[in-house]
């Protein structure tokens, strides 16, 4: 996988299960499950103002990263390596 991969944009955001639909600039497109992170986010101040204030939903795209309105940023190449795991999972 090449690194330094940029997301375009996201496609569709599932907040009840955590998974969203990305595509990144170069048209990989597919989804994340971020279950690992927001399902148990124990110790992790971060992700709970998340989830209490509602903001999975609000997510977007801030220079190629996913940001949340928190200030809380998931690198787009670790996320790539993500979907791709779990794609392989899958298959």
């Amino acid at each position: 996988m090449k690194l330094g991969t940029r997301l375009k944009r996201i496609k569709q955001v599932d907040a009840e299960r955590y998974r969203l639909t990305l595509e990144y600039t170069d048209k990989f497109t597919g989804v994340v499950d971020l279950d690992f992170l927001f399902g148990n986010p124990a110790k992790k101040p971060l992700v709970l103002e998340i989830l209490r204030g509602g903001l999975f939903a609000k997510c977007f795209i801030e220079s190629g990263a996913l940001a949340c309105p928190n200030g809380y940023e998931l690198c787009p190449d670790a996320l790539r390596a993500r979907i791709v795991e779990q794609q392989r999972r899958a298959a």
